[in-house]
């Protein structure tokens, strides 16, 4: 997906949710989530739709190495980091696949398990 392209509003009633959720995500932010991380994850949604409106990319987007289109985006209150791939639309448009949020314990808990 390129970040040059037209720009696109996401507003019409008709039009397609530019965000895919992985099931793994719905279930991390559904009735049972803690309040402050649905918060925190909206804040982040709201960025990427605005990018994707813009047709750019989001400044706080990390590419991940070795996985083409891939990138990683913090959450706020350092709540950890949502992984999201480019994808489009079935109607074409650009969008984004939230895949997971990573968060900090995951890094700690893969540093102190043995391989």
């Amino acid at each position: 997906m390129t970040h040059d392209g037209p720009q696109h509003d996401y507003t019409s009633p008709d039009d397609e949710d530019p965000l895919i959720l992985s099931p793994a995500v719905q279930q991390a932010i559904g009735p049972k989530a803690p309040a402050a991380l649905f918060s925190a994850v909206s804040v982040v949604m709201a960025a990427l739709i605005e990018a994707l409106e813009l047709g750019i990319m989001p400044p706080d987007a990390m590419p991940i190495p070795g996985i083409p289109g891939a990138y990683l985006h913090p959450v706020p209150n350092d709540l950890g980091m949502i992984e999201y791939h480019d994808t489009q639309t079935p109607k074409g448009r650009p969008a984004y696949y939230l895949a997971r949020i990573v968060s900090p314990d995951d890094f700690l808990e893969r540093l102190l398990t043995p391989p």
